[in-house]
């Protein structure tokens, strides 16, 4: 006979994934990177987290010698850890870490630690995620809610126990606030040069690199930091007039913004965009109002 267990599901996440600041940062130093604040500390949530996806690379060496044909060893060198989660926002604050120039709190300055917890066989067991650092992060809509993916580089991904090891903590409970959609910032969202531009598909990407700091004589990061970030977004506009055709030929800059909330009001700003592809789709089986697609890179973004 096989032996059951009672399976895990969604409806088994006892506590959604959520944050907290550690006291690292690029300003206070790296002492306390990848410690999680353990005195009562107060948790935010992660947004309407949809997924979260675990990558922890436990990397090893085979060892070969003379005389034997096959592998006699196998050694850890190291642990690399990465995870990757998708939600609905219903604020900016988590998006801020990604999208952001780093400027203290609040900014990709300073590193997060994550928990949750799920039910393994019926009993509830705690997963940390500590000195988390955001390497990519994407914001899309198209005529509903807004979705986030964001890809994490973290100093360790701790192994389930029946134990969070912390001291009077608070928790949160999934957000009753409403995700936002794409008529919470009202009418007009996007305006490229200053000027209004209907659309129905927006979403913007920014990606970091961090440098790491991979010592001799530890198995995990000691420290890691943002060095670079890449700014890119993406519009499907509706045929209008070629001002995207002109400024995709001539290569010029130009100001771009999209309105995400307006309660409280916040708009992505991006300065001195350069239009990278422009395409237009024309075709006699469709009764769609033409559509005209622009990939654009940008070298400033802020959220205000």
């Amino acid at each position: 006979m096989v032996t059951a267990h009672n399976v895990t599901t969604k409806k088994d996440i006892v506590k959604p994934l959520q944050y907290i600041q550690e006291t690292s940062s690029i300003i206070t130093g790296p002492t306390s990177y990848g410690v999680t604040p353990t005195s009562s500390p107060t948790f935010v949530a992660a947004g309407l987290n949809t997924e979260i996806t675990l990558n922890p690379d436990i990397v090893h060496q085979d060892v070969d010698v003379l005389g034997s044909e096959d592998v006699v060893d196998a050694v850890k060198t190291g642990e690399l850890y990465t995870f990757t989660t998708r939600f609905n926002p219903t604020d900016s604050v988590l998006l801020n870490y990604g999208l952001v120039s780093g400027a203290g709190t609040g900014t990709v300055d300073a590193s997060l630690s994550f928990i949750f917890s799920e039910k393994l066989d019926n009993t509830e067991y705690f997963t940390i995620l500590k000195g988390c650092l955001p390497t990519s992060t994407t914001l899309s809509l198209e005529r509903g809610t807004w979705n986030a993916d964001m890809t994490w580089i973290c100093k360790e991904i701790t192994t389930p126990t029946t134990s969070h090891g912390l001291t009077s903590p608070t928790f949160v409970s999934i957000p009753t606030a409403s995700p936002l959609t794409h008529t919470d910032a009202g009418s007009d969202p996007f305006n490229w040069n200053s000027v209004a531009t209907p659309e129905r598909r927006f979403s913007t990407t920014v990606t970091r690199d961090m440098s790491v700091l991979s010592v001799n004589g530890e198995s995990t990061i000691t420290y890691a930091k943002p060095t670079t970030r890449r700014i890119e977004f993406s519009v499907d506009a509706f045929v209008k007039n070629t001002t995207f055709l002109t400024d995709f030929k001539a290569k010029t800059a130009r100001a771009a913004t999209y309105k995400f909330s307006s309660s409280p009001a916040k708009t992505l700003t991006y300065s001195n965009c350069v239009i990278t592809a422009c395409t237009t789709a024309r075709s006699a089986t469709t009764t769609d109002a033409f559509v005209e697609s622009i990939s654009a890179r940008a070298e400033g973004l802020t959220i205000a």
